[in-house]
């Protein structure tokens, strides 16, 4: 299904009935990401995963899409599904447009999960890795876009998991370079929002990679496990949801089952 928001046509699936979850993909991701997971939350759950903004069947409303951006298209979409109050799940940048929805609507929220992602901004070294990103996608995006994803992998997962890093990253080329332009531009730009984490409003659930090279699972362990109250990290790394799926899954739906102030 399909919805305008600001010339955009943005695309989202509506499965499953209950307690609404929203799930948000990561960069060079969309909907398709969640297939697996999404049909075990279902049982239980409506579940809407949405294809972000420059991200699968979704448009590009600009040439650089902030997080409040991307928030303001998911916004459109539950507004237009009259969804009043909702769990989130966000995988990488996924989580950073939740972090977003939630800051400016957080009487919305039940609960917000960061899947494989933070609330921190990006540091200096991730900045400058964006830039000259950004400007290698003008020339070379089919090699860049490869290089990186693979790069999202560890060596076991690679040799276990072929078939479905070879999908992945078949949806991954066909994300436009406006696309991930614009994404790239928008997650370097990111606020931090740490303190708004530490203190939200509404149940607050974070899974990471004991081996995820992005999100360093131990730093965040000590930053930010004493303030929410359900913290897992499990032997994977930034796919987690291609490596361990079903571990994913459970989590989820426990995350969900034990939220303050499930419907």
């Amino acid at each position: 299904m399909t919805i305008n928001h600001k010339g955009a046509s943005i695309f989202y699936t509506d499965t499953g009935s209950g307690t609404p979850i929203i799930l948000l993909h990561g960069f060079l991701e969309n909907h398709t990401m969640w297939d697996a997971i999404q049909s075990k939350l279902a049982s239980r759950h409506r579940v809407i995963c949405i294809d972000l903004l420059g991200h699968g069947a979704s448009g590009n409303t600009g040439y650089v899409h902030t997080m409040e951006d991307m928030a303001a298209a998911v916004q459109t979409v539950v507004d237009t599904l009259a969804i009043t109050k909702m769990h989130l799940v966000g995988h990488s940048m996924g989580g950073y447009v939740g972090l977003a929805f939630a800051k400016a609507q957080p009487e919305r929220i039940t609960s917000l999960c960061l899947l494989n992602s933070t609330p921190l901004p990006d540091d200096d070294e991730r900045v400058a890795l964006r830039t000259r990103a950004n400007k290698m996608a003008k020339t070379q995006y089919e090699q860049l876009v490869r290089m990186s994803f693979t790069n999202l992998f560890d060596p076991n997962t690679k040799a276990n998991h072929h078939n479905q890093i070879s999908v992945a990253l078949d949806h991954a080329l066909k994300t436009p370079v406006q696309g991930y332009i614009a994404a790239n531009s928008g997650m370097q730009v990111r606020e931090d929002l740490s303190t708004f984490w530490e203190k939200a409003p509404f149940a607050q659930g974070m899974i990471l990679g004991a081996t995820d090279w992005i999100i360093n699972a131990e730093t965040h362990k000590d930053h930010f496990e004493k303030d929410i109250a359900f913290f897992k990290i499990i032997d994977s790394g930034h796919m987690s949801h291609i490596s361990h799926t079903e571990q994913v899954a459970k989590l989820l739906e426990e995350f969900v089952t034990t939220s303050a102030g499930l419907d």
